[in-house]
């Protein structure tokens, strides 16, 4: 474990949130690209597409960078020509420009008056920036401490097994701030040096990222729904855990619902053992609730049907699917959706495993004989349905050849 010095701002973002990543979703920046003919830097595009929705850019008001779909780009008339900008954020109370002739990515602030906004270059570049928006963020945080008397600063960092020799100001922006990390105590340790000098002045102190369950919840849903073709299970229930982690001292029945979550995401890892783990975990606790909450006992029955119909175990999964069925006849006999969806999840397993074509026909015409109840509010159940038949149907004639 070592202190790590002078911090580049894309590093300690991946340190401070612990390597989670939240940002614009790519085909909005390709359609901004075709459409608009706005090719965002690639340092640009990199925050963007890692940090952009995460709250180092959610100072609303001080600095923040805008959606792809809000940024525009204009040339800037100088003595020397014009200019190209892209403009991407605020700054402050400063429109946010970037200079794109320039490889360290200069920056341009506009300022709005009366008459428009008037646009002048600096000599600040998108590291300085990053970095101005990396300290506001950890100054912000919950447990920053700072140190103003030089006794105490050169202590501080001794204290910490660190060598002040090693800690270098930073440039590219008006302040000059160092980024470094403490791996021991997992802290930041930011040094503000004086404008034009080598002189610490300040050193502040701030711990890495802890996300709220809230923060969990949402980075969750964008990993294991939102990105649902391809999603990254191991990633999906590392988040999970966490979740679960938090939650430790909640209600039993309010965990059911992660354990099966984290039971999916074992199951698509192909960790079948961990799976059955997680699910028999959860069952012991909604099967006492039966009668307070029969739907999270149903949903949990189908959950564990597919499990074992997707892993070949038709006894166990058939059992499952029974019990779901029975759970609903009595609670719920009026929910032609999920009656259906029982027989429905029986035929989808068995065509994408091209397996007893006749099974999974017969259980086609009954889910139709349910959802057909409700046609229309079934009306898409009842298409699926129908063109797995029609699979179902292809796959009997080609088994029937061979």
């Amino acid at each position: 474990m070592a202190m790590l010095y002078n911090l580049d701002p894309f590093s300690a973002m991946e340190i401070f949130y612990g390597g989670e990543k939240n940002g614009v979703w790519n085909g909005d920046i390709i359609k901004n690209e075709k459409k608009r003919g706005l090719v965002l830097p690639y340092a640009v595009r990199e925050f963007m597409e890692n940090f952009g929705y995460l709250d180092v850019n959610r100072n609303e008001g001080s600095f923040q960078f805008f959606h792809p779909d809000d940024m525009w780009q204009f040339g800037l008339e100088t003595d020397s020509g014009e200019v190209p900008i892209i403009v991407i954020g605020i700054f402050g109370n400063y429109l946010l420009g970037i200079r794109t002739d320039t490889e360290e990515l200069k920056a341009a602030f506009g300022e709005r008056t009366d008459d428009g906004t008037e646009w002048s270059p600096a000599d600040v570049n998108f590291s300085g920036i990053l970095t101005t928006m990396c300290v506001s963020l950890l100054f912000k945080s919950e447990g920053h401490e700072i140190y103003k008397d030089g006794y105490e600063i050169y202590s501080e960092i001794k204290r910490q097994g660190g060598e002040r020799s090693k800690i270098l100001p930073g440039y590219g922006c008006p302040q000059h701030f160092s980024l470094n990390y403490n791996e021991e105590n997992e802290r930041f340790y930011i040094a503000e040096f004086e404008e034009y000098g080598v002189e610490i002045v300040n050193l502040h102190t701030a711990p890495k990222k802890v996300f709220t369950l809230d923060e969990l919840e949402k980075q969750f849903n964008k990993e294991f729904y939102e990105n649902s073709m391809n999603c990254d299970y191991n990633h999906a229930l590392q988040i999970q855990l966490k979740i679960m982690e938090g939650m430790k001292d909640a209600e039993p029945l309010d965990l059911v619902h992660h354990y099966k979550l984290a039971a999916r995401c074992f199951w698509a890892l192909g960790k079948s053992e961990e799976a059955v783990s997680w699910y028999e975990k959860g069952l012991s606790i909604v099967e006492s609730h039966l009668e307070d909450a029969p739907d999270q006992v149903a949903d949990f029955y189908h959950a564990m049907a597919n499990f074992f119909e997707d892993t070949k175990q038709y006894e166990k999964s058939e059992e499952y699917y029974g019990k779901e069925l029975a759970v609903l006849q009595k609670y719920f006999p009026e929910d032609v959706y999920k009656i259906g969806r029982i027989y429905q999840s029986q035929a989808t397993f068995l065509v994408r495993n091209k397996e007893n074509p006749e099974r999974a026909i017969e259980a086609c015409n009954k889910a139709l004989e349910e959802f057909q109840k409700n046609p229309k509010g079934c009306k898409y159940e009842i298409a699926r349905t129908q063109q797995l038949r029609g699979e179902a149907k292809r796959l009997k004639k080609e088994l029937n050849k061979a």
